[in-house]
C-alpha cells in the first residue's frame, strides 16, 4: 500500500513553496511544457488548457490513491516551476516533469530537485528511484545534473523521440551527494 499524502500538503524549503498542482495551473503547466526550449525532450502536449485540467482530474484520483503525485513550485508567490513523483510501487517511484520556468533562478530547479527526493525517500520511506522512463541521449544538462545528485546509469531503450538513458537512484546515494547539492545552492 502507498503512503497517501494530505490533499493540502504544503512544503517550505530552501526558499520554494510547493504544492500539489490543481486545476487553476493548467495555463501555466501548458506553457512550461510548449516552450520550444524546454519541451524539445519530452513528449507533446496539447495546448489546449481544457484538455489539461481534464489530464489535471485524472491525475488528482491517482494522487488520492497515493499513485502520482505532481507539484507546483513557487518563489515569491509567483510560479516557477514542476516536478512528480510517480509510478510509485511498494519501495520504488519516478520522478519526472521536471520544468522550470526559464526565467527563475537555477537554484530553484536544483532546490526542486532535492525537495522531490527528500519527500520520496525521508517521508514516504521509498527506497529507490527507477527512471525506467529515461533521460534523452541529447538531453546533456539534464544527465549530467542526474550524475551530481547520484543517479547511475542502468540501460538505454528506444522511445518514439529516439534514445533514453534508464537511471536509478538509491537513497544512500542521493543522502550522499545532497550536501554538496545543498552547498551549491546556498544552503
Amino acid at each position: 500500500m502507498n503512503m497517501i499524502l494530505p490533499p493540502d500538503l504544503k512544503i517550505e524549503k530552501y526558499g520554494l513553496i510547493a504544492r500539489f498542482v490543481r486545476e487553476g495551473d493548467a495555463e501555466f503547466i501548458i506553457k512550461l511544457r510548449t516552450d520550444p526550449l524546454l519541451s524539445r525532450f519530452i513528449h507533446a502536449t496539447d495546448s489546449d488548457v481544457e484538455k489539461q485540467k481534464e489530464w489535471i482530474r485524472g491525475y488528482k484520483e491517482r494522487e488520492r490513491r497515493g499513485e502520482d503525485y505532481y507539484f507546483i513550485f513557487f518563489k515569491d508567490n509567483e510560479p516557477v516551476g514542476l516536478n512528480r513523483i510517480y509510478s510509485i510501487h511498494g519501495t520504488t517511484f519516478t520522478t519526472g516533469s521536471w520544468l522550470f520556468d526559464p526565467n527563475s533562478p537555477f537554484e530553484c530547479s536544483i532546490a526542486a530537485s532535492i525537495m522531490i527526493r527528500e519527500l520520496a525517500f525521508e517521508e514516504m520511506g521509498l527506497e529507490l528511484e527507477d527512471g525506467y522512463d529515461g533521460v534523452h541521449v541529447d538531453n546533456k544538462q539534464v544527465y549530467k545534473f542526474n550524475k551530481m545528485i547520484g543517479l547511475k546509469e542502468t540501460g538505454r531503450i528506444q522511445d518514439v523521440k529516439g534514445e533514453y538513458i534508464t537511471m536509478q537512484l538509491t537513497k544512500e546515494d542521493f543522502e550522499s551527494h545532497k550536501l554538496k547539492l545543498l552547498k551549491y545552492i546556498g544552503y
